[in-house]
């Protein structure tokens, strides 16, 4: 997979692995540069700066309008955004700003299109492939796979990259591609306000139990982290971050994603937290200083699905052949056999291809895998699945052993290839 994909018009559409770091040119910062290939540089976010036109434009400090916000909002696709546009005027309004100017309002996100994987992109501007973040979970990488022989798949066997939980793994050592929190400093090359000059020079705003949570260790560490958890109360402290002199402010929204997981993305229920949202955003403009610029994107759009679309693996022996462990989620899912052999890993790719059809979307082998998710470090071949796959249209692929009833009862699910999922936002305004 490239790091941009190409948009209906034929031009490379951004990513998401480059928005943080163009967002750090933006609040007239820079990155230092990193010792582990595929990670964003310095030059990569220069380029995109550029070709976006936020390049920084005078040595205005954040208090008088010179620092940046980068919104995050989980779960809110593209397509899923005009198809409801109607009831949000403010990103209505910056969606149709976005359209008539460069680079347009449409940007991918890494594969799969999930949260742990996307986030940790965004983090680290490198691909999945490289930071070993490919899924919701991973096989436990403490756990041999040559132990999981005569095996059923089952939920302990997971690592959830998520919350970390139940495995003695330091997310930070695991996980040790430097964030761009992690690398930045102060351009030399340009002249710097002295008031602010103790302040951080980025913080992050989302619930207060986010700090020091596996995720953000893993792929989000580096910033100060100020906790929110209403949405409408994260405006104001991204106002004061930016009076007390912060140049970057990275702001996160899970509410639209939350809604769409229990009731769907076309229920009454994501409709109330998109019209929420819309408020929060108009906020944010009203009370950051002027001229501060606010770049919203997404980690990953959302398709709704139903029972008749389910395949349920362990009810099928046909597919459960082989298979020892399973982890991912419904609609990305990583297949682990026997021994983790090459020759065995072919044949089940081969028997799921014939048995699946069309409701697959993509169905390779480990070796095949750095076709989606980049090349794959020695971290991510690790935990990547011997088989990989991930599902076309509303299908998704299930296991009750591993799967709690909750995660298999979804209405709304992401991870796999389509483009409601891949599509996202890339909005960019000025207040």
């Amino acid at each position: 997979m490239s790091t941009a994909g190409t948009s209906p018009g034929g031009t490379r559409a951004p990513h998401l692995r480059q928005v943080l770091g163009a967002a750090v040119v933006s609040a007239g910062l820079r990155l230092r540069e990193s010792i582990v290939p595929g990670t964003l540089s310095q030059e990569e976010a220069l380029a995109a700066a550029t070709s976006w036109g936020i390049r920084p434009d005078g040595d205005r400090g954040p208090r008088a309008g010179g620092g940046t916000v980068v919104v995050l909002v989980d779960g809110l696709g593209l397509e899923n955004l005009r198809a409801r546009k109607g009831h949000a005027p403010t990103l209505r309004s910056w969606l149709s700003s976005a359209e008539a100017n460069a680079p347009g309002p449409e940007a991918r996100t890494c594969l799969p299109s999930t949260t742990a994987a996307a986030l940790t992109t965004l983090g680290t501007g490198a691909l999945p492939g490289t930071t070993g973040m490919v899924g919701y979970s991973v096989l436990n990488p403490l756990l041999s796979r040559e132990r999981l022989a005569g095996r059923e798949p089952s939920r302990e066997d997971q690592l959830s990259l998520i919350s970390w939980e139940g495995h003695n793994l330091d997310p930070r050592a695991w996980q040790d591609v430097p964030t761009i929190f992690e690398r930045l400093e102060r351009d030399p090359g340009r002249s710097h306000r002295t008031d602010g000059q103790s302040a951080p020079l980025a913080v992050s705003i989302g619930p207060a139990r986010f700090a020091g949570s596996g995720l953000t260790l893993a792929g989000l560490r580096g910033a100060a982290h100020r906790g929110a958890d209403r949405m409408e109360d994260r405006p104001a402290l991204a106002a004061r971050a930016l009076a007390q002199g912060v140049a970057l402010v990275y702001l996160y929204v899970g509410e639209l994603d939350h809604a769409g997981h229990a009731h769907g993305w076309r229920s009454a229920q994501w409709l109330t937290q998109l019209e929420r949202l819309d408020g929060m955003l108009a906020e944010l403009a009203r009370r950051v200083p002027r001229g501060t610029r606010i770049l919203l994107t997404a980690d990953h759009g959302m398709v709704d699905t139903e029972a008749a679309h389910r395949v349920d693996l362990s009810a099928d022996p046909v597919l459960a052949r082989d298979v020892v462990a399973v982890a991912g989620e419904p609609r990305f899912t990583h297949l682990y056999v026997t021994g983790s052999d090459p020759e065995v890993a072919a044949e089940t790719a081969a028997r799921w291809r014939e048995r699946l059809g069309d409701r697959a979307l993509w169905l390779g082998t480990r070796d095949e895998a750095h076709t989606l998710l980049g090349p794959l470090s020695e971290r991510a071949r690790s935990v990547v699945g011997d088989v990989v796959v991930a599902m076309a249209d509303a299908w998704v692929l299930v296991d009750p052993r591993v799967h709690s009833p909750e995660a298999i009862a979804m209405p709304g699910v992401h991870g796999s290839l389509t483009v409601q999922e891949t599509t996202i936002p890339l909005l960019l305004t000025r207040a």
